[in-house]
């Protein structure tokens, strides 16, 4: 730890000792600045409250936010709490925003920044509520960007990530790819009149330290850091909802719960997981909108149907969403895209569960089937293309459009409201 203080306190004395060389001043206290960044996300009701981080560079801060809205009077400040952003010589401060009203917009700033604009999320389904999901989004503005475009163009409420952000790999020596990904998240997942939208994401292979090298480089750096083989240092710090939980659900109002699940990243599939999702699952059998995301997926568009990952998927988790509200499961990891016909019991039924993905928001895409023998049998559609899918929930419908990073639609689906057999309900 000595060392790790240590040589952050000489990063931050670099960084002050160039901008002070380039002529550059730098801020003092409070208000003066724009952050480097901010980041919207949900730890908490999302009809009533949100979780803001600002991304302050060194040397800046900035203690407060400002929101402005139904049911406050004036600007109303909200304290920041101090976050490290790990191996960064950046710092974060981190608000938790209450007593809002569901389904109103507010003002918010930050600092010297511009004003923003946020809504909350309806606390019944009065409205058509829109969102996007997706995975493996890269970090920078050139491939990260163009989909973040087009769902706020799309005036979605939020977005869903299913792992493998920044690629930053956990590893200290990739920090500027994670300060990069939430430059472009500012940047561009903003609609044209302001309105900041929120991201949740779940976890992914590429959140995960995993290098056991035993280079000297490797050696040294882990020796400096700290950081250990198994560490997710910048996914549990950066997002608000994943600090000490490893998988985790999102409820919103009595309509829509968000169920973000760990493809043994640093939670093992089967267990302790997969009893805590089959009771998740169990006490929103009401929900009319229930859907699943995670990273590797049980029904792969590129790589082997037999790869281990995706076996455990299908036997933990898979008889657990058939048995359930669920219509649609989110997956990832391959960069390609696919949509599965209706799947109950290892077979094509109109009752079944329709798997979605799998990951292609900016990484780049894969050939389809590349390590598979044969066509996969449960794959009804299929691209290899960078794509996002905008979902729309209109009572009781769920429709699906999938487009491409510039807009285009490509493929659509719409999932009713089906009756699982008794026989295979969650008891």
């Amino acid at each position: 730890m000595t060392i790790l203080l240590a040589r952050r306190k000489r990063l931050f004395v670099l960084a002050m000792a160039s901008a002070m060389l380039s002529g550059v001043a730098i801020a003092p206290a409070a208000q003066t600045v724009a952050p480097a960044a901010i980041f919207v996300t949900w730890n908490g009701d999302p009809t009533t409250t949100v979780s803001v981080d600002w991304h302050l560079a060194a040397g800046a801060d900035i203690a407060a936010l400002e929101v402005r809205g139904p049911g406050l009077t004036g600007w109303k400040r909200f304290g920041g709490s101090s976050v490290r952003f790990p191996f960064s010589t950046r710092t974060v401060r981190r608000a938790h925003v209450t007593d809002l009203r569901p389904g109103s917009s507010y003002e918010l700033r930050i600092g010297a920044g511009k004003t923003y604009r946020y809504r909350t999320m309806p606390a019944r389904l009065t409205r058509p509520v829109r969102f996007a999901a997706g995975g493996d989004t890269q970090a920078e503005l050139e491939r990260f960007g163009p989909m973040n475009r087009v769902a706020a163009a799309r005036d979605v409420d939020f977005v869903m990530f299913g792992g493998d952000l920044a690629y930053s790999n956990g590893d200290p020596r990739l920090v500027a790819r994670e300060e990069a990904w939430y430059e472009t998240v500012t940047n561009t997942l903003v609609t044209r009149d302001g309105r900041l939208i929120p991201v949740i994401a779940a976890i992914g292979n590429h959140e995960v330290f995993s290098n056991r090298d035993t280079t000297a480089e490797v050696v040294r750096v882990k020796e400096e850091t700290g950081v250990k083989v198994g560490d997710s240092p910048y996914y549990t710090a950066l997002h608000a909802h994943a600090g000490g939980r490893q998988y985790s659900v999102v409820d919103v109002g009595d309509y829509l719960s968000l169920v973000l699940l760990n493809t043994g990243h640093t939670a093992s599939v089967d267990g302790a997981q997969s009893v805590w999702l089959g009771e998740t699952l169990a006490r929103r059998a009401n929900v009319p909108h229930v859907f699943p995301i995670y990273h590797v997926p049980g029904y792969p568009s590129v790589r082997t149907f037999d790869g281990g990952t995706s076996k455990l998927v299908r036997e933990h988790w898979v008889p657990l969403f058939e048995r359930s509200s669920v219509r649609v499961a989110f997956e990832n990891h391959d960069h390609a895209y696919k949509r599965t016909y209706p799947l109950r019991n290892g077979r094509r039924d109109s009752t079944g569960v329709v798997y979605i993905g799998d990951g292609s928001w900016g990484a780049g895409p894969r050939e389809i089937g590349r390590d598979q023998p044969e066509p996969a049998w449960y794959v009804e559609k299929s691209a290899s293309v960078n794509h996002g899918i905008i979902v729309t929930l209109d009572g009781d419908v769920q429709r699906y459009e999938m487009v491409d990073a510039v807009g285009t639609t490509f493929d659509t689906h719409v999932a009713r409201r089906v009756r699982v057999p008794q026989s295979a309900r969650v008891p």
